[in-house]
């Protein structure tokens, strides 16, 4: 009886036995023969190990995102290669910042830089970190910090991109807001809004048999009613102002709650006419923006710039409203009735496709105005999204300031306003991450050199805060008195809420405004207690004086061990106490 080999078996069958393989196994099998090398470097089985071992890829010059295209020229091998080099040095700058507190942000904002998108599988799984790792708290915390970083930098960098760009994709431009405020979540992503609208064209194309025979402004109410059957277009009055519906994502990936404000449903409606054929596109209309569908036969309005004049065949829609088609004459007599519309310039400038960069516009001023003259919907009052609003309008006005000085002082106020509030939360220690926007991308914007120098200043100061180390505070003589310690978890014996002691001192070291403010000389014991620093529950930092504090043998709130990661490792269940990540600061606690 013959036997039978493996290298006896045809290429296909060798092909799918490596298909069963890691890469990994696979390269190590693939030195057996000069046969199975060949086979192993197969571009096919490179590309799934790529897909399968990594979902986000940064694009760059020299190499393409892959598009898992079979026929594409990308070299597969080498980029899976490539990314397991690029993932040891970011683990290896990933464990450098959770173990010391020096250069912790200098090392984030190498990540985000030089890694960008190809650092965000190896966030995500650090996100998740196991339960039983030995800095489970300090890898979910500090890895979901990058995150919320890395998708703020995207976000800005996609608009920064666009600056110079007239009619950019309008889903990126808009989708950028959503990107900016995810926080550390990676539910959304700019292709995942791209798909969600390619499954909505499809969607509607299937549910109409007739979809063929319909000519372009057939197929744009056919669009509208299908969108508004859906609820994804238009709002009740009750809840125009709220915030989640000036974002598209909320409006498209939302499962119950669909609805949109004017510039969102124009925008889901002309992103799904276009992906079917239809010419349609955001025109700046005063009060209610609008769509305006061109014809595929005639002249483009693009065409026709030069004269004002808006070709035959134009109808415009206001699908946030309803379904009917209007025409040249009804919008000319709705701009007769307003103010500053009566030229045909400005009424020719209403009417036809808008620039992207004055849509994100809109809608930055229309989040602005929202959270200035309506309470905020809950979940939605972060300053985040104010900062999200203000970068937005900033990237995207700067290339056309110079030529309206109208536009050129809003400019200049929206620049202030973003500087002064990060210079006034880098004060209370916040948004210190941010600086790497700030550096990259706000001081090239600023014209006056006192104020490129002050900000300058306040990015030294910060960098250098970074690069320093935090004073040491031993357990001695001087401080035998400190009864707490570091990692407890204690509640507050007058007002009930929880936190943890991230710190101490032996005695009240605040300035003597907060000292008079909180009377603190009226507390039994006085400044000359220990007073504690503590992170609560709810977020807040706080300095506790001791008789204020009864320390907890419970275990901690989902909320608390969330925030901790700041400064421990873990918890010790045995012992109820947070094992400390900053032993630079209080090495005998």
């Amino acid at each position: 009886m013959a036997f039978t080999t493996l290298l006896d078996l045809p290429d296909e069958l060798i092909h799918n036995i490596f298909l069963h393989l890691s890469a990994s196994a696979a390269a190590n099998f693939g030195q057996g023969s000069k046969r199975l090398y060949k086979i192993s470097n197969t571009a096919s089985l490179w590309r799934r190990w790529c897909r399968e071992e990594w979902r986000y890829w940064e694009e760059r010059e020299d190499r393409p995102i892959p598009d898992y295209n079979l026929h594409s020229i990308t070299q597969w091998k080498q980029a899976y290669a490539d990314k397991v080099i690029q993932d040891k040095r970011f683990l290896t700058i990933f464990n450098d910042l959770l173990s010391t507190q020096q250069n912790r942000m200098a090392r984030m904002h190498e990540i985000v830089e030089d890694f960008s998108y190809d650092a965000k599988d190896m966030l995500v799984r650090q996100l998740h970190a196991p339960d039983d790792a030995e800095d489970v708290l300090a890898r979910r915390y500090w890895s979901g910090v990058i995150l919320e970083l890395l998708h703020r930098y995207k976000a800005v960098q996609t608009w920064d991109k666009m600056q110079y760009q007239d009619y950019p994709p309008l889903e990126e431009a808009l989708g950028a807001f959503d990107l900016f405020i995810q926080g550390s979540s990676s539910d959304f992503e700019l292709e995942v809004l791209k798909k969600e609208l390619d499954d909505l064209a499809h969607a509607v194309e299937s549910s109409d048999p007739d979809w063929r025979d319909k000519d372009y402004i057939a197929k744009a109410v056919a669009i509208s009613k299908y969108l508004r059957e859906h609820n994804l277009v238009g709002c009740s009055p009750e809840t125009f102002s709220h915030m989640r519906y000036r974002f598209i994502c909320h409006v498209l990936k939302h499962p119950t709650d669909k609805s949109s404000i004017p510039m969102q449903s124009v925008a889901i409606f002309c992103c799904v006419a276009g992906r079917l054929g239809v010419e349609a596109w955001p025109c700046n209309f005063p009060g209610k923006i609008h769509a305006v569908i061109e014809s595929p036969y005639g002249p483009s309005i693009k065409d026709t710039r030069a004269t004002h004049v808006i070709p035959d065949g134009v109808v415009w829609m206001n699908p946030f409203e309803n379904d009917e088609i209007l025409t040249e004459q009804t919008m000319r007599d709705m701009l007769d009735q307003m103010p500053h519309y009566n030229t045909p310039e400005s009424q020719y400038s209403c009417l036809t496709r808008a620039h992207t960069r004055a849509l994100v516009l809109r809608n930055g001023v229309n989040i602005i105005g929202s959270m200035q003259f309506h309470r905020p919907s809950p979940g939605w009052e972060t300053p985040n999204i104010a900062f999200c609003a203000l970068w937005g309008l900033i990237t995207m006005s700067q290339v056309d300031a110079p030529k309206s000085r109208e536009l050129a002082v809003r400019h200049q106020h929206w620049l202030n306003q973003i500087v002064n509030w990060f210079e006034g939360y880098v004060q209370d220690g916040l948004w210190l991450d941010d600086a790497l926007l700030f550096e990259k991308f706000v001081l090239p914007m600023l014209d006056g050199a006192e104020a490129k120098a002050r900000l300058a200043s306040v990015l030294q100061q910060i960098r250098v805060a970074d690069a320093n180390a935090n004073p040491v505070t031993p357990r001695d003589e001087r401080t035998s008195l400190v009864r707490h310690k570091v990692g407890q978890i204690f509640r507050h014996v007058r007002y009930g809420y929880v936190g943890a002691i991230i710190g101490w001192d032996p005695s009240c070291q605040a300035g003597e405004f907060w000292i008079q403010s909180m009377r603190v000389e009226d507390l039994p014991h006085g400044r000359e207690q220990s007073f504690y620093h503590i992170i609560c529950e709810d977020e807040s930092l706080r300095y506790v004086a001791e008789e204020n504090i009864m320390v907890l043998q419970e275990d901690p709130s989902e909320n608390l061990l969330r925030l901790v990661g700041r400064y421990f490792k873990r918890w010790d269940q045995e012992n109820k106490v947070f094992i400390s990540n900053i032993k630079d600061e209080y090495p005998d606690d």
